[in-house]
């Protein structure tokens, strides 16, 4: 297959750090998968589809969610899957992924509305090894000139994964000029509840955004409590929201925390209204997005935008939404 002589051609060797061994292997029936592990965590990168698919404790469950119906599939030729009309539609592998423009101008850019760029939600990416983890790299969008790379880093003990990505402009886009983000997309198992640290210098006027398709939902399921916003998911209803958050964005899955790290800029312009972390809930899963600065690129510019993940096991003793809640927010406080 094409795509396979793709991935193996860009795997480049290198030697491994000690106690974080790289991979490849066999995932779910995608050949060439990456995985990488240290003695507490393992994390599996998918190049046929361009994604992180698995992230978890080592011997425990993925945290990430995926659709088991799709395992071992590829987009067809590359491009996006059509319906009996005709019409694009999403191929929701699940997993983590990289979004390159605001939702509201997917339409402008790449003349549908949805589903995302396949080229980086979908074709299969460049890869190369490195001692302590994978570089993928996206095809060039024919919508916006411009493809993702990213550096994802796993240490060599505990849970922390450092994924450093740039988004670079190399041709121009359809539509000039035109703004980019770097927009992390992380499908998870279905949270109790999720977390923000909301900004005490917030221009939203509950500190939140609720977004109008479910406003209802959205603003029923979220609670404050000091500083922090609480989103619980809806068993009926998808729902979103979003805050000018900085520094982290968690879902407490079960009994163990994931969280995402980053800084937002309060010197630059953010996607959706200022908007620099959002959640998005459905009966099925839930999304953990962050997104960077919202700028416009010229031919032969970069983007970067550099985030961390990390997971911690909740003790036995937080055995309440509240206890749980309270342990989470007291790690998260340590970083």
């Amino acid at each position: 297959m094409k795509w396979l002589q793709c991935v193996m051609l860009a795997v480049l060797a290198a030697p491994a750090i000690a106690q974080v061994t790289v991979e490849e292997i066999d995932y779910k029936g995608w050949a060439n998968s990456i995985e990488m592990a240290n003695p507490d965590v393992r994390l599996v990168v998918v190049p046929a589809i361009g994604r992180i698919m698995h992230y978890g404790f080592g011997g425990g469950e993925n945290i990430l969610w995926s659709d088991p119906e799709l395992y071992g599939q590829v987009l067809p030729d590359g491009q996006p899957q059509v319906d009996a009309e005709g019409q694009y539609v999403w191929t929701n592998f699940g997993g983590d992924k990289v979004w390159p423009n605001q939702q509201s101008e997917f339409a402008k850019i790449n003349g549908h509305a949805w589903p995302p760029d396949h080229a980086f939600d979908g074709a299969v990416h460049e890869v190369g090894l490195l001692p302590d983890g994978v570089v993928i790299s996206s095809p060039v969008s024919a919508y916006n000139g411009a493809r993702s790379v990213r550096e994802i880093r796993l240490a060599e003990q505990g849970t922390r994964v450092e994924i450093d990505q740039r988004i670079e402009k190399l041709a121009a886009a359809k539509v000039e000029p035109l703004r980019y983000t770097i927009w992390n997309v992380t499908q998870i198992k279905p949270p109790e509840q999720t977390l923000y640290p909301l900004n005490p210098h917030s221009h939203f006027e509950r500190r939140y955004h609720p977004f109008g398709f479910a406003a209802g939902a959205a603003t029923r399921n979220f609670t404050i409590e000091g500083d922090i916003g609480i989103f619980v998911p809806d068993p009926a209803e998808a729902q979103k929201t979003g805050a000018d958050s900085d520094r982290w964005l968690a879902g407490i899955v079960g009994d163990v925390v994931m969280a995402e790290f980053f800084r937002r800029d309060a010197t630059q312009h953010y996607p959706d209204g200022g908007l620099s972390a959002e959640v998005y809930t459905c009966p099925d899963y839930t999304e953990l997005e962050l997104l960077s600065p919202w700028v416009y690129l010229q031919v032969g510019e970069t983007l970067t935008h550099e985030i961390a993940w990390e997971l911690y096991r909740l003790p036995a003793s937080a055995d309440t939404p509240l206890a749980r809640r309270q342990a989470a927010i007291e790690w998260l406080g340590t970083h």
